[in-house]
């Protein structure tokens, strides 16, 4: 007997009325293992085999869900829709994992000398198979993600600093290269970066240049711009400062703007978007000129122009809306040496840390996990528990020296409940005026 609400999804897909309908089509598989106080806190693995069904119009989107089951299978290859996604691989080395873990551990407190409260460790993978049907045709990408984060506290008497780092990687087969080998690196060197924030100086107060290295990736312009020129929030009013502003100079000279999902081999790439269409290079500001938003269909429909390959979603549960993939501030023509001379006095940041935006005016607030001091022109002492303050249209005005060799950082980026794997970048980049804060 067929399940009536497979029937009813599949005609109300077909029949209800609508500027452009899809399918999603989604099968993964992950699991991961939690490590904390020496020992495994757990381990867990899961699947889901789904699809989502949208129809949409300006006014509304309407859209159900339900697991791919055979019954939906068959009514859909009655509608000439055939799913064909792979078999997601499952396997994950348990043993091998908590084997590398309690190593891992036991060797970052040796070498952290009496000085480790605790070391808190996740290592999971997921291997993911996307189909999209556009209503006329299918198309169908991968996705593999491996992912190991790090964070170790350090103690001495009543004071305590945190450092965490992180290593993703997209190669199918990660384990069997140099991904544990990395691993290992960033392990030793968050323990040695929380060790020597025990003895780091507090950070200087007031306004003052900043140089950020390309090393930081960037977060910078991920949160503090990239989130203004999605098209939902210009729309909607969330982000009222980039309304109307394509064609017009908002930035200096110095900054372009792309998000580039095509970029191969980074947390942020993909061939087609979550509404089947191909990613695309989408220079969002050039040479300080607004050139256009991040558009998926639905906001493409609003501005009677295509989709460029931003539409996104965390599930076949969840609805696209327009989102980053890869996005970095473009390279210029400046050496680091050059920058660090012109800073003069102010603090040089290489890893930067979560923060607050708020895009009704882009006001925004970011940690400094690891800055130094410049004094003279020159590196001087580690500092901690720095902050950054300012407003990112404002600071975009007054960029004016930009290094050439883009740097990179991969994270997850959550909007609207949803998250979304994504890269940022950003060559050296010397900022100036902003308003560092210390404890």
């Amino acid at each position: 007997m067929k399940n009536t609400t497979e029937i009813e999804i599949v005609k109300a897909f077909f029949d209800g009325r609508s500027d452009f309908r899809d399918i999603f089509f989604q099968f993964s598989k992950t699991a991961g293992m939690f490590f904390t106080l020496s020992k495994i806190k757990h381990s867990e693995t899961g699947a889901i085999k789904g699809a989502g069904f949208r129809r949409v119009t300006k006014d509304f989107t309407h859209m159900r869900n339900c697991e791919i089951t055979p019954e939906l299978t068959n009514e859909l290859l009655a509608k000439n829709v055939k799913i064909e996604l792979r078999e997601p691989d499952s396997y994950f080395d348990s043993a091998k994992a908590g084997s590398f873990l309690k190593n891992l551990d036991g060797k970052l407190r040796d070498r952290g000398k009496g000085c480790v409260n605790n070391i808190d460790i996740s290592l999971g993978v997921s291997d993911e198979a996307f189909g999209i049907f556009n209503g006329a045709n299918t198309v169908y990408s991968n996705r593999y993600r491996m992912k190991f984060s790090i964070s170790v506290i350090t103690q001495r008497g009543d004071k305590k600093e945190t450092f965490s780092s992180f290593v993703i990687d997209v190669t199918p087969n990660a384990a069997a290269g140099n991904f544990f080998n990395d691993c290992a690196k960033k392990s030793e060197f968050a323990l040695d970066m929380a060790v020597a924030l025990l003895d780091a100086r507090s950070a200087p107060t007031g306004r003052m240049p900043v140089l950020i290295k390309n090393e930081a990736g960037g977060t910078l312009i991920h949160e503090a711009i990239g989130h203004s020129l999605e098209a939902d929030a210009v729309r909607q009013g969330i982000s009222p400062v980039y309304a109307g502003a394509v064609g017009k100079k908002t930035a200096s000279s110095a900054v372009t703007i792309i998000d580039d999902p095509t970029i191969p081999g980074k947390n942020g790439s993909y061939v087609f978007d979550d509404e089947g269409n191909p990613a695309r290079r989408t220079v969002l500001i050039e040479k300080g000129v607004v050139r256009t938003y991040l558009l998926d269909r639905k906001e493409a429909l609003f501005l009677k122009t295509e989709s460029n390959g931003h539409g996104r979603r965390a599930s076949f549960k969840d609805k696209p809306i327009p989102r980053m993939g890869i996005t970095y501030l473009a390279g210029g023509e400046y050496d680091f040496e050059e920058m660090l001379k012109k800073a003069e006095n102010g603090i040089l940041v290489k890893k930067m840390g979560g923060g607050q935006v708020n895009p009704a005016n882009g006001d925004f607030v970011f940690e400094v996990r690891e800055g130094y001091l410049i004094e003279g022109g020159t590196i001087g002492p580690l500092i901690r528990r720095a902050t950054l303050a300012g407003n990112g249209p404002e600071l975009l005005k007054n960029i004016k020296y930009v290094g050439g060799s883009v740097g990179w950082d991969n994270g997850t980026c959550g909007k609207d409940g949803q998250g979304a794997p994504v890269s940022d970048g950003m060559p050296d980049t010397l900022l100036p005026g902003v308003v560092v804060g210390g404890e």
